[in-house]
């Protein structure tokens, strides 16, 4: 059998996080081929597509128009992802952009239309919910044998942010994904905050799902950027799981023991997932750990038809909605209900 002709792909964005975190994934992924670069300052886009084997570019549509791509990545501001995933989008092709999607709830649900008018799809840069930790997690909740969910709770602290609704957009999106991710849709919120006199952001958002079940959602901007942290935990029936960093999982469980140890009464049963310290560390960036790697391999493999897109511009939709409700929660300091986000 032939091997399938390679995804011709096509990269907006030659920055210090792509460069990173972003295009080392590249050559890793089977069956892709990285034609062309672009970015504003042309200097870096010749670096990058030279280092790649790649063409240069300093205009989008000059890029499209030679190159007519089978899919596109663009990293940049969100400004630049709106704009960038709407000329992608209007001429049929996969896009997939860095997190935040858009400026506003509003461009992101533009994103959203135009790709449905054009029968094509995007991804957003949810890198978590590729952590092989968390799929790890999400699956043994999927498999029964958890039960049901009885409540969410993820932590999440970052380096500094002057105002909350940044630190929500940049870092906070995450932990905001993947509270989504991992207990669904989300029906209403409270949420309550506080700026110190330095500049530090904290908010504590009390949510309920549309399944009734309770969670919550720790996010701080007291950290440093060399040391960000990420908690997560979730209960079930008769059985517990956490999260610490995309780095391990640990599922407390009596129907995930691994051994019945007959004769004895041994107290509590735990499983745990450690990520190989050899994949985790690779590029001394965590990239397999964070899931870098793992959304843009999906990705891939979604324009070739092999998987359904997840983390989808429907997605990204309801996670700006969800920091709309946030940012209207604590200036109203009331319940907001996501409904009445629109």
């Amino acid at each position: 059998m032939a091997e399938p002709k390679p995804v011709r792909l096509a990269f907006v964005g030659a920055g210090n996080h792509s460069t990173a975190a972003l295009y080392p994934n590249l050559p890793l992924i089977p069956g892709v081929e990285l034609v062309g670069v672009c970015d504003l300052q042309a200097d870096r886009a010749e670096r990058v597509a030279r280092a790649y084997g790649a063409k240069p570019f300093s205009n989008c549509a000059a890029m499209l128009d030679a190159l007519n791509p089978d899919a596109v990545c663009a990293c940049g501001m969100p400004d630049m992802h709106h704009g960038v995933a709407m000329q992608v989008l209007e001429r049929g092709i996969p896009v997939w952009i860095e997190k935040p999607p858009a400026p506003t709830l509003h461009q992101a649900k533009e994103l959203a239309a135009a790709a449905h008018r054009a029968g094509t799809f995007g991804m957003v840069g949810f890198m978590k919910r590729f952590a092989p930790a968390n799929v790890v997690t999400k699956e043994y909740l999927d498999s029964g044998r958890f039960g049901a969910l009885a409540s969410v709770l993820l932590i999440h602290g970052s380096g500094p942010y002057g105002h909350l609704r940044p630190m929500l957009m940049f870092n906070g999106i995450h932990p905001i994904d993947s509270v989504r991710y991992f207990g669904g849709e989300v029906e209403a919120v409270h949420a309550f905050a506080h700026a110190s006199t330095d500049g530090v952001q904290s908010v504590v958002v009390n949510l309920r799902f549309a399944s009734g079940v309770p969670g919550q959602l720790n996010l701080n901007s007291g950290g440093t950027w060399s040391d960000c942290y990420e908690y997560t935990y979730l209960a079930g029936h008769q059985a517990q799981a956490t999260i610490v960093g995309c780095r391990e999982a640990e599922i407390m469980s009596p129907a995930g023991r691994f051994a019945q140890v007959p004769g004895i009464m041994p107290f509590g049963w735990s499983n745990r997932y450690y990520v190989s310290g050899t994949m985790s560390h690779w590029e001394a960036g965590g990239h397999y750990t964070r899931g870098y790697f793992g959304e843009l391999d999906h990705f891939v493999r979604a324009v070739r038809g092999e998987v359904q897109p997840v983390a989808t511009l429907a997605d990204g939709v309801e996670a700006m909605r969800l920091i709309d409700a946030i940012i209207a929660s604590v200036e109203g300091r009331r319940e907001v209900l996501l409904s009445d986000i629109v």
